[in-house]
Protein backbone atom coordinates (compact mmCIF):
# COMPACT_ATOMS: atom_id res chain seq x y z
CA UNK A 1 0.00 0.00 0.00
CA UNK A 2 1.24 3.48 -0.84
CA UNK A 3 1.66 5.93 2.05
CA UNK A 4 -0.18 8.85 0.36
CA UNK A 5 -3.62 9.17 -1.24
CA UNK A 6 -4.37 12.52 -2.85
CA UNK A 7 -8.02 11.52 -3.26
CA UNK A 8 -8.49 10.99 0.47
CA UNK A 9 -6.66 14.22 1.35
CA UNK A 10 -9.01 16.15 -0.94
CA UNK A 11 -12.06 14.41 0.46
CA UNK A 12 -10.99 15.29 3.98
CA UNK A 13 -10.40 18.93 3.05
CA UNK A 14 -13.86 19.15 1.46
CA UNK A 15 -15.51 17.77 4.61
CA UNK A 16 -13.91 20.54 6.69
CA UNK A 17 -15.86 23.24 4.77
CA UNK A 18 -13.21 25.89 5.48
CA UNK A 19 -14.39 28.70 3.24
CA UNK A 20 -11.59 31.33 3.03
CA UNK A 21 -14.02 33.94 4.35
CA UNK A 22 -14.42 31.91 7.55
CA UNK A 23 -10.72 31.47 8.23
CA UNK A 24 -7.69 29.27 7.66
CA UNK A 25 -7.03 25.56 7.79
CA UNK A 26 -4.21 24.78 10.21
CA UNK A 27 -1.98 21.87 9.21
CA UNK A 28 0.51 20.38 11.65
CA UNK A 29 3.30 17.86 11.33
CA UNK A 30 3.83 16.01 14.59
CA UNK A 31 6.66 13.87 15.91
CA UNK A 32 4.80 12.02 18.63
CA UNK A 33 3.40 14.76 20.88
CA UNK A 34 5.81 17.39 19.53
CA UNK A 35 4.99 19.94 16.84
CA UNK A 36 7.65 20.05 14.11
CA UNK A 37 5.90 22.04 11.37
CA UNK A 38 2.85 24.27 10.86
CA UNK A 39 1.05 25.88 7.92
CA UNK A 40 -2.11 28.00 7.57
CA UNK A 41 -4.08 27.48 4.35
CA UNK A 42 -6.86 29.29 2.50
CA UNK A 43 -7.15 26.92 -0.47
CA UNK A 44 -7.26 23.21 -1.26
CA UNK A 45 -4.43 23.03 -3.80
CA UNK A 46 -1.73 24.38 -1.49
CA UNK A 47 -3.05 22.26 1.37
CA UNK A 48 -2.75 19.08 -0.73
CA UNK A 49 0.70 20.01 -2.05
CA UNK A 50 2.07 20.60 1.45
CA UNK A 51 0.49 17.40 2.76
CA UNK A 52 2.38 15.53 0.06
CA UNK A 53 5.64 17.45 0.68
CA UNK A 54 5.56 16.74 4.42
CA UNK A 55 4.12 13.25 4.10
CA UNK A 56 6.24 10.81 6.07
CA UNK A 57 8.24 13.55 7.80
CA UNK A 58 5.73 13.57 10.65
CA UNK A 59 2.14 12.64 11.44
CA UNK A 60 -0.08 15.17 9.64
CA UNK A 61 -3.02 16.62 11.54
CA UNK A 62 -5.52 19.27 10.48
CA UNK A 63 -7.81 21.63 12.36
CA UNK A 64 -11.47 20.64 12.42
CA UNK A 65 -12.50 24.32 12.61
CA UNK A 66 -10.93 27.25 10.73
CA UNK A 67 -8.50 29.61 12.45
CA UNK A 68 -9.08 33.37 12.34
CA UNK A 69 -7.42 35.36 9.57
CA UNK A 70 -6.03 37.58 12.33
CA UNK A 71 -3.44 34.87 13.07
CA UNK A 72 -1.62 36.00 9.92
CA UNK A 73 -0.80 39.32 11.61
CA UNK A 74 1.84 37.44 13.61
CA UNK A 75 2.41 34.41 11.39
CA UNK A 76 2.07 35.63 7.80
CA UNK A 77 4.98 33.43 6.75
CA UNK A 78 2.84 30.35 7.38
CA UNK A 79 0.23 31.24 4.77
CA UNK A 80 -0.16 28.34 2.33
CA UNK A 81 3.25 26.95 3.28
CA UNK A 82 4.51 24.57 5.96
CA UNK A 83 7.36 25.92 8.06
CA UNK A 84 9.52 24.27 10.68
CA UNK A 85 8.11 25.31 14.06
CA UNK A 86 8.15 23.73 17.49
CA UNK A 87 5.43 25.75 19.21
CA UNK A 88 1.70 26.48 19.09
CA UNK A 89 0.55 29.41 16.95
CA UNK A 90 -3.23 29.30 17.60
CA UNK A 91 -5.57 28.76 20.52
CA UNK A 92 -9.31 28.45 21.06
CA UNK A 93 -9.78 32.23 20.99
CA UNK A 94 -8.52 32.21 17.37
CA UNK A 95 -11.62 30.35 16.21
CA UNK A 96 -14.48 32.51 14.94
CA UNK A 97 -16.59 29.76 13.34
CA UNK A 98 -17.40 26.12 14.01
CA UNK A 99 -17.86 24.12 10.79
CA UNK A 100 -17.69 20.60 12.20
CA UNK A 101 -17.25 18.42 15.26
CA UNK A 102 -14.97 15.37 15.58
CA UNK A 103 -15.76 12.73 18.18
CA UNK A 104 -13.83 9.63 19.33
CA UNK A 105 -16.75 7.38 18.39
CA UNK A 106 -20.53 7.02 18.22
CA UNK A 107 -21.06 5.59 21.69
CA UNK A 108 -22.88 7.42 24.50
CA UNK A 109 -24.45 10.01 22.20
CA UNK A 110 -27.87 11.58 22.67
CA UNK A 111 -30.77 10.30 20.60
CA UNK A 112 -30.73 13.51 18.52
CA UNK A 113 -27.04 13.05 17.64
CA UNK A 114 -27.39 9.35 16.87
CA UNK A 115 -29.98 10.11 14.17
CA UNK A 116 -27.12 11.40 12.01
CA UNK A 117 -24.80 8.42 12.49
CA UNK A 118 -25.43 6.92 9.03
CA UNK A 119 -24.39 10.13 7.28
CA UNK A 120 -21.16 10.92 9.14
CA UNK A 121 -17.70 9.99 7.88
CA UNK A 122 -15.57 7.64 9.95
CA UNK A 123 -11.94 8.70 10.02
CA UNK A 124 -8.82 6.93 11.25
CA UNK A 125 -9.38 4.67 14.23
CA UNK A 126 -12.86 5.14 15.66
CA UNK A 127 -13.02 8.91 15.14
CA UNK A 128 -16.07 10.34 13.34
CA UNK A 129 -16.67 13.76 11.78
CA UNK A 130 -19.97 15.65 11.92
CA UNK A 131 -19.95 18.41 9.22
CA UNK A 132 -22.43 21.16 10.16
CA UNK A 133 -24.91 22.40 7.57
CA UNK A 134 -24.31 26.03 8.62
CA UNK A 135 -21.24 27.46 10.36
CA UNK A 136 -21.72 28.58 13.95
CA UNK A 137 -20.32 32.07 14.44
CA UNK A 138 -18.58 32.70 17.75
CA UNK A 139 -18.56 36.18 19.25
CA UNK A 140 -15.59 37.25 21.41
CA UNK A 141 -15.87 35.67 24.85
CA UNK A 142 -18.51 33.18 23.70
CA UNK A 143 -16.23 30.18 23.12
CA UNK A 144 -17.06 28.45 26.40
CA UNK A 145 -20.80 28.87 25.93
CA UNK A 146 -20.71 27.52 22.38
CA UNK A 147 -18.48 24.59 23.36
CA UNK A 148 -20.83 23.72 26.22
CA UNK A 149 -23.87 23.94 23.92
CA UNK A 150 -22.24 21.59 21.40
CA UNK A 151 -21.25 19.12 24.12
CA UNK A 152 -24.76 19.18 25.57
CA UNK A 153 -26.34 18.37 22.20
CA UNK A 154 -23.98 15.46 21.61
CA UNK A 155 -23.69 14.03 25.11
CA UNK A 156 -26.55 15.43 27.18
CA UNK A 157 -26.06 17.37 30.40
CA UNK A 158 -23.08 15.38 31.69
CA UNK A 159 -20.65 17.75 33.41
CA UNK A 160 -17.74 15.53 32.30
CA UNK A 161 -18.42 15.97 28.58
CA UNK A 162 -16.39 18.53 26.66
CA UNK A 163 -15.87 19.32 22.98
CA UNK A 164 -12.68 21.20 22.15
CA UNK A 165 -13.27 23.84 19.49
CA UNK A 166 -9.54 23.84 18.65
CA UNK A 167 -9.46 20.10 18.00
CA UNK A 168 -7.39 18.35 15.31
CA UNK A 169 -7.78 15.11 13.36
CA UNK A 170 -5.33 13.02 11.37
CA UNK A 171 -5.34 13.95 7.69
CA UNK A 172 -6.86 11.04 5.81
CA UNK A 173 -4.61 9.60 3.13
CA UNK A 174 -1.29 10.47 4.80
CA UNK A 175 1.49 8.33 6.22
CA UNK A 176 1.30 6.68 9.61
CA UNK A 177 4.40 7.11 11.74
CA UNK A 178 4.28 3.50 12.88
CA UNK A 179 2.57 1.94 9.89
CA UNK A 180 3.62 -1.44 8.56
CA UNK A 181 3.62 -2.79 5.01
CA UNK A 182 -0.14 -3.37 4.99
CA UNK A 183 -1.05 -0.28 7.02
CA UNK A 184 1.07 2.61 5.83
CA UNK A 185 -1.44 5.46 5.78
CA UNK A 186 -4.61 6.74 7.41
CA UNK A 187 -7.79 5.76 5.60
CA UNK A 188 -11.48 6.55 5.81
CA UNK A 189 -13.31 3.72 7.53
CA UNK A 190 -16.43 5.21 5.95
CA UNK A 191 -16.66 8.24 3.65
CA UNK A 192 -19.88 10.21 3.33
CA UNK A 193 -19.76 13.49 1.34
CA UNK A 194 -22.67 15.03 3.26
CA UNK A 195 -23.34 18.00 5.45
CA UNK A 196 -25.90 17.25 8.15
CA UNK A 197 -29.08 19.18 7.41
CA UNK A 198 -30.64 20.84 10.45
CA UNK A 199 -27.84 20.00 12.87
CA UNK A 200 -26.72 23.60 13.46
CA UNK A 201 -30.20 24.80 14.39
CA UNK A 202 -30.61 21.87 16.78
CA UNK A 203 -27.30 22.58 18.50
CA UNK A 204 -28.05 26.28 18.89
CA UNK A 205 -31.65 25.92 20.04
CA UNK A 206 -32.06 27.78 23.30
CA UNK A 207 -29.38 30.41 22.73
CA UNK A 208 -30.66 33.95 23.09
CA UNK A 209 -31.35 35.97 19.94
CA UNK A 210 -28.26 37.65 18.55
CA UNK A 211 -25.80 35.21 20.13
CA UNK A 212 -24.98 33.74 16.72
CA UNK A 213 -25.86 34.69 13.18
CA UNK A 214 -26.27 31.01 12.42
CA UNK A 215 -29.18 30.93 14.88
CA UNK A 216 -31.21 33.54 13.01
Amino acid sequence: MKDFSERDVRRHYDLLQHDPELGLTELRAMDGANVIGIGLFDNEEDFVLECERYNGLGELRTSVNPRSLNVLDDYGGLKNKMRTLFTEVTQEEDIAYVTGVALPGLGDLTEDARRFRRDVSALYGREVLFPLDEPIEIAPGQHGEIADKIAEWFFGESEFSRVLLAQFTNVMGTALQEGGWFRRRTRFRKYRPYVLEGITAQILSGLSDGDSEADE
